[in-house]
């Protein structure tokens, strides 16, 4: 398991459509959205790892829980790093401006994410952009910064 199987599976469904509240089936390998951008990312981490992220207690996907997984020192990774990591995991607080996001790094700057209804499942400038926390997943080799 590698940071690159979490860029290939997020890749396969650019184009796919965002849904703000959008509900993904973790375990339904053939899901193609609607996507919000918390169910993006834990449903692709769930599909390249078999590991359930960002999950609030009930179970469902949300970015406070992908921020409580990043604050985690075990996953904690700075936002460069997580640019620079192919797979890593990219999170905004809630700002005065807006809802967290997720996303996940590409490891070239950018990211592979549900952006909103205006784009859907598109890859994206990363740097530039607003992120407050980068994180990895629990037994997954990255390559790139540690």
């Amino acid at each position: 398991m590698t940071g690159d199987d979490l860029v290939h599976i997020a890749s396969a469904h650019i184009g796919e459509a965002y849904r703000l509240g959008a509900v993904a089936a973790l375990e339904d390998p053939d899901y193609a959205g609607p996507w919000d951008c918390a169910d993006f990312v834990s449903w692709c981490v769930y599909q390249a790892y078999g590991v359930k992220a960002g999950l609030t207690p009930a179970g469902h996907p949300y970015s406070g829980a992908w921020i409580v997984h990043a604050e985690n020192p075990a996953h904690a990774l700075t936002v460069e790093a997580a640019f620079e990591t192919p797979g890593a995991v990219l999170v905004r607080r809630p700002h005065h401006y807006g809802a967290g996001h997720v996303a996940i790094s590409d490891g070239e700057g950018g990211t592979i994410e549900a952006r909103g209804e205006r784009y859907g499942v598109v890859r994206a400038k990363g740097r530039g952009r607003v992120w407050d926390l980068g994180c990895t997943i629990a037994g997954v080799a990255y390559q790139g910064p540690p």
